[in-house]
């Protein structure tokens, strides 16, 4: 197995061992308090803080799962950089986890890492064979302290000595039959130096008998197998010969979803959707280059991966018939610390969620497929790329970016406006959302649960495309969930601690007004610090815009009034943000 496999890609069930290592003593505190935000950076910064542990415990004990593998799910989707087996590795050493780290070398078939001499993390045996002369020493040192404590007759010569204490060795019980008094200890007579050799023999087997008899830790083998016999316990084989354990991994990726079959499991909804197409998984296969992660240009355009998110990847390639698609292939390895059906169930959420949702604003579903290994969503290629992408680009004048506010605004409103029902609570449950009435006569809500600047696509046009519904929900006013959703530099104070309303969405939105309006990240790095954007704005705007907008716009017109719609947007009280209604109309009014 190669060190640089991401976690995402790894097959279900492999990291069991090393998440049942840091479930013990609750290790996966520490190692989650040593993940850095940047895996490639050398100056280290935490990725989670206490609020993301406390979340991770209330969702485990919410769904009766582990920690460690809410963890690994959480940090194996997320970044730009995915973490691999090698960086679990060095962060397990780094804490000194040091039996995480021997379990992920014998994976990769590489020597264990050096320990401490001492100390806690000092390397121990499991080797039977030493552990009984260990305890057999230790016995023996106990017996010489006694033999020590009281008075013994001389010897006769340094020999006499020499088999006496072969013979305290041998046995740890007083002597019966014909002794000698020495002291107040005592030993038999022998009557040559080949009786006390033999004595000594069966002494020690005695020894050995009573050792495995009476010892409630160490079980007696000779019992249980053969002599050349292996114990064979899962995919790991224990010899009980004195050698290292070898583990027996998969050589390839899991290509598949265990015991489920995905035609059985799509939702009938889906199925019966005349506006849907049924692709072949064959031809998805094909027109992207088999899932190719490298994106390379094609005789018919861009072929390969062109983008991930929490609940799969996006590759490109052309169809014959359909032209250029978005195909979205849906994470196999979800189901790391969910019901293996789990995908399944994300996948026919997004795409009821995307064919019922037709706007000029949302992104446009084509089909799926469901005849693969893995479920695919299939929709129009936007061609113009992500907002995060223009905007890092500095392409975009004051008017473009005013309208991409405006029709952003205008498919968040047609979402929140929405009162259809999906009919999707196995859905719902499934995510762990739990439903909560603010009013007696409150009706559906939709909210999209991950508003940023890279799920909002653009044509060549710039007309924007709201896209990823994966967080998508439908509920009843206000959801409660100890599942946290989103992105955290977009993420509403609220939606942190686990409510969910569509006032989330607008603090989102909020988040990407100052994007367009600064031109910089949502987090910024000063003087070696990271900063989200809104404490940056706070702290540098000091009632002058000029001091934080975009410099590549040389004359501003409408950016006092973005700046203070956007403030409003970011209310902490989630209850003094407009509704997206506001919102839009006030956008429509800033139009040049």
């Amino acid at each position: 197995m190669n060190k640089n496999i991401e976690l995402r890609k790894l097959p279900a069930g492999v990291l069991c061992n090393v998440i049942n290592i840091l479930e013990t003593n609750n290790d996966w505190k520490k190692f989650m308090a040593n993940v850095p935000k940047d895996l490639l950076s050398s100056d280290f910064e935490p990725k989670y803080n206490n609020e993301h542990i406390r979340i991770i415990e209330e969702y485990a004990k919410e769904t009766n799962q582990k920690c460690t593998e809410i963890l690994f799910d959480e940090w194996g989707t997320s970044g730009k950089v995915r973490p691999t087996l090698q960086h679990v590795k060095e962060i397990a050493l780094k804490t000194q986890i040091y039996r995480a780290a021997d379990e992920i070398a014998i994976m990769l078939q590489e020597p264990l890492p050096q320990r401490p001499k001492d100390g806690p993390a000092a390397p121990i045996t499991t080797n039977i064979t030493e552990m009984l002369n260990d305890s057999i020493e230790q016995r023996y040192n106990t017996n010489m302290e006694q033999l020590c404590d009281g008075p013994t007759l001389q010897m006769k010569s340094a020999s006499d000595l020499i088999e006496f204490s072969k013979l305290a060795y041998s046995t740890g019980k007083p002597i019966s039959s014909e002794q000698v008094s020495i002291g107040n200890k005592t030993t038999v007579q022998m009557k040559s130096e080949s009786d006390l050799i033999e004595f000594s023999k069966s002494a020690l087997q005695t020894e050995l008998s009573n050792v495995q008899k009476h010892s409630m830790n160490i079980p007696n083998l000779s019992v249980m197998i053969s002599e050349d016999q292996d114990i064979t316990l899962s995919s790991k084989t224990i010899s009980t010969t004195n050698t290292i354990s070898s583990v027996n991994y998969p050589d390839t990726y899991q290509q598949s979803f265990p015991n489920i079959n995905i035609s059985d499991r799509i939702d009938s909804v889906i199925l019966q959707d005349e506006k849907l197409i049924h692709f072949d998984y064959r031809e998805l296969q094909t027109i992207t280059n088999n899932f190719s992660e490298n994106l390379t240009q094609g005789p018919n355009g861009p072929v390969g991966r062109i983008g991930s998110g929490g609940f799969g990847d996006v590759f490109v390639g052309c169809h014959s018939k359909y032209g250029t698609l978005a195909v979205k292939k849906i994470h196999d390895q979800l189901t790391i610390h969910r019901k293996p059906d789990i995908a399944i169930k994300v996948f026919n959420a997004e795409v009821k969620f995307l064919s019922h949702f037709r706007h000029k604003n949302i992104l446009p579903i084509l089909g799926f497929s469901k005849d693969g290994p893995i479920p695919c969503i299939v929709s129009e290629y936007i061609d113009g790329g992500s907002l995060q992408e223009k905007i890092a680009a500095k392409v975009l004048s004051e008017k473009q970016r005013i309208e991409i506010m405006i029709g952003t605004a205008e498919g968040l409103k047609y979402l929140h406006t929405n009162k259809t029902s999906l009919q999707v609570p196995s859905e719902l449950q499934s995510m762990e959302i739990t439903l909560d009435l603010d009013s007696e006569n409150s009706c559906k809500n939709f909210v999209h649960g991950d508003v940023k600047s890279a799920n909002i696509l653009l044509t060549s046009e710039n007309i924007p495309k709201l896209c990823d519904f994966g967080l998508a929900k439908q509920y009843d006013s206000t959801a409660i969930t100890t599942y946290p959703m989103g992105t955290s530099a977009y993420m509403a104070p609220e939606g942190l601690r686990g409510t969910i309303t569509q006032k989330i969405d607008i603090f989102s939105f909020g988040i990407v007004l100052l994007e367009l309006l600064t031109g910089l990240k949502p987090i910024i790095i000063m003087n070696g610090d990271k900063l989200n954007i809104n404490d940056y704005v706070e702290e540098n705007y000091n009632n002058d815009i000029n001091s934080i907008v975009d410099p590549v716009i040389p004359s501003w017109i409408r950016a006092k009034d973005i700046f203070n719609l956007a403030q409003m947007c970011l209310q902490r009280n989630r209850k003094d943000r407009p509704t997206m209604d506001k919102v839009y109309d006030t956008l429509v009014s800033l139009k040049l």
